[in-house]
């Protein structure tokens, strides 16, 4: 589920399509994605139809996909926890 997209000032960045909140078009050529967690929008060179169809294609198909590997992630970090506890 990771994108790669070209900052505006052209570092590659890859970020988790997932937690993506919203993309807002500025100019024409700028996009801004507004991503769950970070403080700041990632400004991208590229128009917010074409970040848009790359988020759409990395997406799981059904919202239940995603959630159940959220929530094997969770299992798998809280069974992580126990055996250092026990261990």
């Amino acid at each position: 589920m990771l994108v790669k997209v070209i900052d505006h000032k052209d570092k590659e960045r890859f970020i988790n399509a997932a937690f993506i909140k919203s993309l807002t078009p500025k100019n024409g050529t700028l996009t801004e994605i507004e991503i769950s967690g970070w403080a700041t929008k990632l400004k991208v060179k590229q128009p917010a139809e074409d970040v848009a169809r790359i988020v759409n294609a990395s997406l799981p198909n059904s919202l239940d996909a995603l959630l159940d590997a959220e929530q094997q992630e969770q299992s798998e970090t809280e069974s992580a926890v126990l055996i250092a506890v026990i261990g």
